[in-house]
Parts: structure tokens; C-alpha cells; sequence
């Protein structure tokens, strides 16, 4: 696997991720992976708050249970529909009569 060279943000220098890391104290598997998901500059280099990315997974975390509950919802609706509909199909069809 060859090394991915990037510009250090503070000179314009062209180095590698590892060195980036060395240089700012951040992993060069954090780099990696922030570098992967298109980020540069500043952004690749940046410090994350704990409390900001604590508040973005718990909105992830709400979203994720509301989507499950509408669709619970949406599933357990018909469910809950009167079966006189389906009587009314079976009687289009001919299906009163009765075996």
C-alpha cells in the first residue's frame, strides 16, 4: 500500500499522512479515515468536541428510532383495518358461496 501525500495546512507542505499525524497528534488511521470520507484542509486536521459528537450520535440514534417506529406503525396499520373489505373482495369475485 503506498502513502497518501497531502498538503500540511499550516505551510502547504506536501506530506504524508503519517507524517501529518506525527506533526499534530492525531493517528494516522483517524487521518485515514477522515482523509477516505473527502475531508482536507483544516477539516482533515481538526479537533472534534466530544460534546458535539456526542449530540450528533444522539440525533442519529433519535432518527433511527423514530424511522423504526413509523414503521411499525405503517406496518401494524392495515392490521388494523376491519375485515369487511375483505368480504366485500370476496363477493366481487363470486366467493359467496360457500363450500
Amino acid at each position: 500500500m503506498s502513502a497518501i501525500y497531502v498538503n500540511d495546512p499550516a505551510n502547504g507542505e506536501s506530506v504524508s499522512l503519517s507524517e501529518l499525524g506525527r506533526r499534530y497528534g492525531i493517528s494516522p488511521a483517524c487521518l485515514s479515515r477522515r482523509y477516505h470520507r473527502g475531508d482536507r484542509g483544516q477539516k482533515l486536521i481538526g479537533q472534534v468536541s466530544r460534546e458535539e459528537l456526542a449530540r450528533a450520535k444522539a440525533a442519529e440514534y433519535r432518527e433511527k428510532l423514530e424511522r423504526q417506529q413509523r414503521l411499525i406503525e405503517a406496518n401494524s396499520a392495515a392490521l388494523m383495518q376491519p375485515f369487511k373489505h375483505i368480504a366485500s373482495v370476496s363477493k366481487m369475485v363470486g366467493g359467496s358461496q360457500h363450500v
